[in-house]
């Protein structure tokens, strides 16, 4: 067992800091922001968006929540334009 251990350590001083080098070259390759193939840059394309489907009870759910709320100032803008688009959503529910 003694020797597996040192045959180890031994091995991982010598691979050690190649493999190190090459392990950090592989994972910057993965958080790269742009990519280069073949000498052109390309840009990664965005996640989609997930498609969110609710049905008329949680829909009133979230408009009764709303209506229950106080807001105040720049918040009264951005409420009344999402209170809008559910209450679309909610009449186009069969």
């Amino acid at each position: 067992m003694q020797q597996k251990v040192t045959y180890l350590s031994v091995t991982m001083r010598v691979f050690g800091s190649g493999l190190n080098k090459f392990l950090k070259r592989l994972f910057m390759a993965f958080s790269a922001k742009n990519v280069i193939v073949n000498n052109r840059v390309e840009e990664p394309q965005p996640a989609p968006l997930p498609v969110l489907n609710l049905n008329k009870e949680e829909i009133e759910i979230l408009l009764n929540l709303v209506r229950e709320s106080h807001f105040k100032g720049e918040h009264v803008q951005k409420i009344f334009e999402l209170v809008l688009k559910l209450q679309d959503y909610y009449i186009k529910l069969p």
